[in-house]
């Protein structure tokens, strides 16, 4: 995808007062209860770039308590802001229509005010000074291009030596790891100014190639360090925003009905005003004619009956004499009589490709589909393999109905309309049986390869459980605001209600995946679920342990938790689950407690970090302990003290030495901050695995020896 959304922040916006920066992934969920604020996250991110057009409504959009301050306020704060990466490809076509580098392009910032009005940013170029390594790429691609151009055919060899030297010269005098002011580019282009008129004076097309190659790219080079930051002018901002994403927004979907009258969905397709039930109807229509390459009007024409026509007899007044039904001619009925056959065959291969395609996402049952045309009338058949008989599809269950509309209006316009687009779908699925969400939340995980999802949910059966990083937490805070979190620890009534599906999916997944041969193991909380499972993927991939089975870890919410989810699971395993602990004093009396109970049969299923109670080991100490006083460090830079990473004393517990260092700085460390550093962690790990020593990969074997 050319453009990725890499994050985004919502600010006075219905219930939202401050969203806070959202990160998001190929396909991020956001969960909540309902009236919590899932909803108006979407619309902001949906009026940001919309597919449709809608428009911005202050009335509607501005939160309603603060709605006085509008006239004053409003224009001054974008209500949203999102961040995207572009490809190569769009870097190096804007590069230089801009006029800057591609390294300044890398990421850019679009935010939108109520006024409809766009500011676009890019925080790559908002510099104080500028490399010297960008120059010295600039003054080669100007030589690059000046050796592939007209111009050098025309030089005398001794000119063209001289402006190579005169090149080789600049960039010596520019070391790579240094950075020029203002004042020094503009230096820069009077040195150029000076070559040019002593070796070109008279050189007017080599002066405009100049002028066009190297000075006005420094020229923007200058006017960006006066500015901070790079500036658009209007027509460079449209052309940008002309190849921003948009974005699709949908919370309705069409459920089609059993017969469908050809006539007026030739009719609708053109109107403008139907309502939003009605336009989805018409839109699932469309989808589904183009998806099984059906064209209503064809159907329609090849149907129509000529047999025998009504011939109207008048007198020389004009009225009716007589009335007489003539029969068609021979060819007319034989053309008939191949209309028709034409229309079943064509019916017939459609009704098969919907068939085939629907069963790979649709897992709950075989269904077959049969369309039918008779005269103006259309119809969709359903049977299965239990029930045969075939019935309408408005027959068939809501679940099913549901699901068939999605499918469609998705898998279709996936290609056309959805091309390039980030799909946004509120609350989808919730007719659905649990099974079938299960296989919607696949078909949403499909959809994600080719275009970007944010959806929302409640349902526990819409959530991924090995995809926690793809988690936000929306509920209503204690004045009234929508609050988004990644803190799962909160205690509050309304955020416990919005984090339950994210606890019941945990549970359901490890229900279901036991069924497949996985290794329950049970640890103390999400941030060792995440380092464990990198772990585990390393050693499967490098094949430096590849155990028996595929080890399944369990984050527990307290500890108190332990027992009855341990006796869950040996009802369901038959055998007593694998426990995991820290090795601190807690976890080491925990371990004490589940050996002389529960687990007195079978002690060595309780395994903590260290067999030694005097030595102190948490599940971050088994990653390198330099990453994660790096990662640590960025997160909280700014500390007047040396950077955590500084001070890092290696044979110590690292946890410990984090919260002493925030502690002794005087900075309260969030709730969920090793699960936020676990989170880096995981973004960053495949570039760490390459860095790995061997004596951290023989911890990690030395672990899973004891699981497997």
């Amino acid at each position: 995808m050319p453009f990725i959304l890499t994050s985004f922040r919502v600010t006075n916006f219905r219930s939202i007062v401050d969203s806070g920066e959202l990160y998001t992934s190929d396909c991020t969920c956001l969960v909540g209860t309902n009236e919590s604020g899932k909803t108006n996250l979407l619309a902001a991110l949906h009026k940001l770039n919309p597919a449709d057009g809608v428009r911005i409504d202050p009335l509607t959009d501005y939160p309603r308590k603060q709605y006085v301050t509008y006239d004053t306020n409003s224009g001054k704060e974008p209500f949203v802001r999102a961040t995207f990466t572009m490809d190569t490809s769009v870097r190096e076509q804007l590069s230089p229509i801009l006029g800057y580098t591609t390294q300044l392009l890398t990421t850019v910032e679009v935010a939108r005010y109520y006024t409809g009005m766009y500011d676009v940013n890019f925080p790559a170029s908002f510099l104080s000074q500028y490399p010297n390594k960008y120059i010295h790429t600039l003054l080669s691609a100007f030589w690059e291009k000046y050796l592939i151009s007209d111009l050098i055919t025309r030089d005398k060899e001794e000119i063209t030596q001289d402006l190579r030297e005169f090149i080789d010269r600049l960039i010596a005098l520019l070391p790579a790891s240094g950075s020029l002011g203002e004042y020094d580019v503009y230096n820069l282009i009077a040195q150029i100014d000076e070559f040019i008129t002593v070796k070109y004076s008279r050189r007017q097309p080599f002066r405009l190639f100049v002028d066009e190659q190297l000075k006005t790219p420094l020229e923007h080079i200058a006017r960006l360090l006066n500015n901070k930051r790079i500036v658009l002018s209007v027509d460079q901002q449209r052309l940008f925003l002309d190849q921003l994403p948009r974005f699709v927004y949908y919370s309705e979907y069409g459920n089609l009905d059993a017969e469908i009258y050809l006539p007026h969905v030739i009719q609708n397709s053109t109107r403008q005003d139907l309502g939003l039930k009605e336009q989805s109807k018409v839109r699932t229509l469309k989808v589904l004619f183009d998806f099984v390459r059906l064209i209503p009007e064809e159907i329609l024409e090849l149907g129509s009956e000529v047999s025998q026509t009504r011939v109207i007899n008048r007198d020389s007044y004009g009225r009716i004499d007589s009335t007489v039904m003539e029969t068609a001619l021979e060819n007319t009925v034989d053309q008939e009589r191949e209309n028709k056959k034409k229309r079943e065959v064509i019916l017939q291969a459609a009704s098969v490709q919907l068939t085939k395609d629907f069963q790979e996402w649709w897992r709950q049952a075989t269904y077959r589909f049969r369309f039918q045309a008779d005269g103006n009338h259309f119809r969709i058949w359903v049977s299965d393999e239990k029930r045969t008989e075939e019935i309408e599809l408005d027959g068939r269950s809501k679940g099913l109905q549901w699901f068939f509309s999605f499918f469609l209006t998705f898998r279709a316009e996936q290609v056309n309309s959805h091309s390039s687009c980030i799909l946004l779908l509120d609350e989808p699925g919730l007719s659905l049986h649990p099974i079938a969400q299960q296989d919607l939340l696949t078909f949403l995980h499909s959809l994600s390869r080719t275009n970007q999802l944010i959806y929302t949910t409640h349902s526990p059966f819409m959530i991924g459980s090995r995809a926690l990083n793809n988690l936000k937490m929306v509920y209503v805070g204690p004045d009234g605001n929508s609050v988004i979190s990644n803190d799962y620890q909160v205690t509050k009534s309304d955020a416990n209600a919005s984090f339950y599906p994210i606890r019941a999916a945990l549970n359901l997944n490890v229900s279901e995946q036991l069924f497949t041969a996985r290794l329950p193991v049970l640890v103390s909380d999400v941030s060792s679920q995440i380092y464990l499972q990198l772990i585990q993927s390393y050693l499967l991939q490098t094949g430096a342990h590849p155990p028996t089975k595929d080890v399944l870890f369990i984050p527990n919410a307290s500890p108190a938790d332990m027992e009855p989810l341990a006796r869950i699971l040996f009802q369901q395993i038959g055998s007593m689950p694998y426990v995991l602990l820290d090795s601190t004093a807690v976890g080491h009396t925990l371990a004490q407690s589940l050996r002389h109970t529960m687990y007195k049969d079978s002690p060595t299923h309780v395994i903590t970090l260290s067999d030694l109670q005097t030595e102190e080991r948490v599940l971050e100490d088994l990653l390198p302990a330099n990453e994660l006083a790096r990662h640590f460090s960025r997160m909280y830079r700014g500390l007047e003290t040396d950077d955590f990473d500084y001070i890092l004393l290696t044979h110590q517990s690292i946890v410990r030495q984090m919260e002493s260092f925030a502690d002794a700085n005087g900075h309260t460390l969030a709730r969920d901050w090793r699960l936020t550093l676990a989170r880096h962690m995981a973004k960053n790990f495949d570039s760490m695995a390459a860095r790995l020593q061997p004596e951290t990969v023989q911890k990690w074997v030395a672990l899973f020896r004891k699981l497997a």
